[in-house]
């Protein structure tokens, strides 16, 4: 195909030439950046004057290695999930414009959306982002999609102030009819946000997980920190602080101290909840008495450090930090026998698996840059040497850009 359509109208897949490419978008800024590739914000030169903000674009560029190979697989994976939501849509999933592929790239357009939600955020404010965060979820499930990596770092807000999901890199598509649908034991996502039966790498509903995985999330938007977490700052710079940390969450206890109003702690407990048996779906707490019922009085709880570690309940999954902060493989032969389109060859070490260690994210709700920016860990983990935490900004052997914005 030699054209390529507006963002308006583009949700299709084109073939191009690397000069093709470069005649279309203009690759202004690097916005994001992992071992599977990075993100740009990027303008098409047809109309740079346009009103048109942009969009961004997930970039992975091909060689012919099994690894890079595995990384365009992983990214039309995610292409063909998130285009099959397209004709529903929801204002809280990311929507994808195009699937592009030229001799040295593969990349995926959609909508951008430059601010990343905050955390510390008044109730009255998160609320409505919550409904509609919960909503979205409910979404996928209905439609045999699970998300497998919500944490805030992948919400951001759009112009509309409206809560997105994005980064589907994990997600998978069951068929709602068969009787192995959202099955699962294998062990992947961000640490913090596990449920205590995939860190463990037990047979589990992967729709619980992703409720587990939202349920720390609305806790940390407005406390600042996961239930678990005794501290914003706290560190987990060893595998045994992980230990602990997941001691913590198959207790279920929450830690630490923590302000909101009753009905919302006990929809979080219902979300939080280490049974998951007993755990709410997306449709039971859509269902909650909280999107019904005024504020009511306000929970505020203060508990006291202990110093001596909790029991360790169970054993957390095996590591495996070659693929960076999100995935764990406690299964290695059915992972590698049952994850969608090979992406288990990025398991290579080929190449170092490395990632910044700590991420800033803003504390207010306002559109100018916050004062006060709360520092929090991002378990980027990988587990090469003893500096395998240190902030590492991976070398550049992907798009040919040479950050002067040309293919």
């Amino acid at each position: 195909m030699d054209s390529l359509q507006t963002p308006q109208d583009a949700t299709d897949i084109f073939s191009l030439s690397d000069q093709v490419l470069a005649e279309k978008f203009q690759f202004v800024q690097e916005i994001g950046f992992g071992n599977w590739g990075s993100v740009w914000l990027c303008r098409p030169k047809a109309d740079p004057s346009s009103s048109l903000e942009g969009v961004a674009v997930k970039l992975v560029h091909r060689a012919k290695t099994p690894t890079t190979a595995a990384r365009v697989r992983s990214l039309w994976n995610e292409m063909k999930i998130v285009r099959a939501l397209k004709q529903d849509g929801h204002p809280s999933i990311i929507p994808f414009y195009s699937f592009i592929i030229t001799p040295s790239y593969a990349l995926i357009t959609m909508a951008y959306h430059p601010r990343l939600i905050p955390v510390e955020v008044d109730e009255p404010h998160a609320k409505e982002w919550f409904r509609s965060l919960l909503s979205g979820v409910e979404f996928l499930h209905k439609r045999g999609v699970v998300h497998n990596d919500i944490k805030p770092a992948n919400i951001l807000l759009s112009k509309q102030n409206v809560p997105v999901l994005i980064d589907f890199g994990f997600a998978e598509k069951y068929d709602v009819h068969s009787s192995k649908a959202f099955h699962s034991n294998l062990a992947y996502g961000t640490p913090e946000y596990l449920s205590p039966e995939r860190a463990r790498g037990l047979p589990h509903d992967t729709r619980k997980s992703d409720v587990w995985s939202l349920g720390v999330t609305f806790f940390e938007i407005l406390i600042g920190r996961t239930p678990f977490e005794y501290t914003e700052g706290e560190q987990f710079a060893t595998k045994e602080d992980l230990e602990k940390y997941w001691a913590r969450t198959m207790k279920g206890k929450w830690v630490g101290s923590w302000k909101m109003s009753k009905t919302i702690e006990r929809l979080l407990k219902r979300m939080i909840l280490p049974n998951a048996d007993l755990r709410c779906t997306s449709s039971d707490a859509m269902a909650d008495v909280y999107w019904t019922k005024d504020e009511e009085t306000v929970s505020s709880h203060s508990m006291c450090l202990s110093n001596s570690p909790p029991t360790i309940i169970g054993s957390p999954a095996p590591y495996d930090f070659q693929r960076g902060h999100r995935v764990f493989n406690c299964v290695p032969l059915l992972w590698w026998t049952s994850y969608p389109l090979g992406l288990l060859a990025v398991l290579s070490a080929e190449t170092p698996r490395t990632s910044p260690s700590r991420q800033t994210r803003p504390t207010n709700v306002n559109d100018t840059p916050p004062n006060h920016q709360v520092t929090r860990t991002n378990p980027n983990l990988q587990k090469s040497d003893k500096s395998w935490l240190q902030q590492q900004r991976p070398s550049t052997n992907g798009p040919a850009l040479n950050r002067s914005c040309k293919l």
